[in-house]
């Protein structure tokens, strides 16, 4: 009676078996997928997606634009009810129905602004919220160009980190050769101590580059929050730019934060808009049923009322030149935004310039030189003419100069990001809509 149910137990434990290898082949698929290492457009990616501070500007001008509806309303009408002539005194006093002037009153009133007034008030409200919208490019912007540069900063420090680590092996291979050529008379044992030292200031060296790393990681961390923690992508990213001068000040142009100063300067027009039209004077009218008693006659009132400008110069006209300084104030800090940004970009190209000719001269002369010095110590080392330490010692000039020429690599890359951010490259940074 048990033999059929022996007979189940085979596929039922290649079932399960197939099951925890699905599972597992999953994990370890999500796992490398989790450890890809972080590259440079992906930060700039994910610092721009769900980022609270872009989402709040965006708030901000829906805000603005549900006022604009608000504001080109007329006010809500107002309703009146009340006892008119009410006697206070004599014997008459709190009877409604003695008196013939006593009445009860029910009303309705509207103020009305001019259209001229609500027209400007919504247009006003529509162009601020047009301001935030270029205010959050402007500061997507922003957040592109810094999350670029600190991943560079995390890029130096973690390639700086590895090449003093392959120094300290170097120096500690070679100090274990130098003590044991101690005893022999081969080595001093100040040469000893010396290497002792040259190796306690390169590990210095590496823990203040493992310190950059950890402070740049936490900056990126305030983008991007956990992915900060990945390992950074290998390969630096090579961006270059072949704009002439004129083309890159015609490229500043189309900045965001030129394009964010020009919609200031729009919303301070609009409040001059507002001013002028607040010369245009409110008014009201209120309807009003007055009910007696004692077969008296009911009574109906109406009634207009209007604003009385009785000191336009030192009222309304003030405020309208009030108005127009800040237009002036506006247009004034545009142009302060255009210098600035002009001078970033001719420090940039300057920065660029630099690193460009440093890596020329690495590329043309240290680098071969250190490799060519290299090579003869090693010649000389294998034909007995000089020691196994000269040769560490080039070895580690080696090391020297690959760790300058990555420095320099990345503030190339550091220089051309800004550059790419002053004049819209979209190679990094998302193109701005044409309005």
């Amino acid at each position: 009676m048990n033999a059929p149910r022996l007979a189940y137990k085979p596929k039922i434990i290649c079932m399960w078996f197939s099951i925890m290898v699905v599972l597992a082949l999953s994990f370890i698929a999500g796992s490398a997928q989790a450890e890809e290492p972080l590259t440079l457009a992906e930060t700039i990616h994910l610092a721009t997606q769900n980022q609270p501070l872009l989402q709040s500007l965006d708030d901000a001008a829906a805000s603005s634009r549900q006022a604009a509806i608000a504001e080109g309303q007329l006010p809500d009408p107002k309703i009146k009810l009340g006892v008119i002539n009410l006697p206070v005194t004599t014997s008459d006093a709190l009877r409604y129905n003695r008196d013939d002037m006593t009445m009860v009153n029910v009303g309705i009133s509207q103020d009305i602004i001019p259209r001229k007034k609500r027209e400007a008030a919504a247009n006003r409200m529509l162009a601020e919220a047009d301001q935030f919208q270029t205010e959050q490019v402007t500061t997507a912007r922003t957040i592109e160009r810094d999350v670029a540069l600190v991943w560079l900063d995390v890029y130096e420090a973690q390639r700086k980190s590895e090449l003093y680590q392959r120094m300290i092996d170097d120096m500690a291979a070679e100090r274990k050769i130098l003590a044991a050529n101690v005893n022999s008379g081969g080595a001093k044992t100040s040469d000893v101590l010396q290497m002792d030292t040259d190796i306690s200031m390169t590990n210095e060296k590496r823990i203040f580059a493992q310190r950059d790393e950890r402070k740049a990681r936490a900056a990126l961390a305030r983008w991007i929050g956990k992915s900060a923690s990945r390992s950074i992508a290998s390969e630096l990213p090579v961006m270059t730019n072949s704009l002439s001068h004129g083309a890159n000040q015609a490229a500043l142009e189309q900045h965001p934060l030129l394009r964010n100063a020009y919609q200031t300067e729009k919303v301070a027009q609009f409040d001059v808009d507002s001013a002028q039209a607040n010369l245009e004077r409110n008014w009201g009218w209120e309807v009003g049923y007055g009910k007696r008693f004692n077969d008296r006659s009911d009574m109906l009132s109406f009634q207009v009322s209007i604003d009385l400008q009785l000191d336009r110069a030192n009222r309304q006209d003030r405020r309208t030149a009030e108005k127009l300084v800040l237009v002036e104030k506006a247009r004034k800090l545009t142009e302060d935004r255009r210098r600035e940004l002009s001078s970033e970009l001719e420090s940039a190209m300057a920065d660029a310039e630099a690193a460009d000719a440093r890596e020329t001269e690495r590329i043309t002369k240290l680098i071969p030189n250190a490799h060519a010095k290299l090579s003869i110590a090693q010649a000389a080392y294998q034909s007995g003419r000089q020691s196994i330490g000269e040769v560490w010692q080039a070895r580690r000039d080696v090391i020297d100069i690959e760790l300058d020429h990555w420095t320099i690599l990345t503030d190339k890359q550091r220089a051309a990001i800004k550059i790419g951010y002053l004049i819209n490259d979209s190679r990094l940074f998302k193109q701005i809509e044409k309005e």
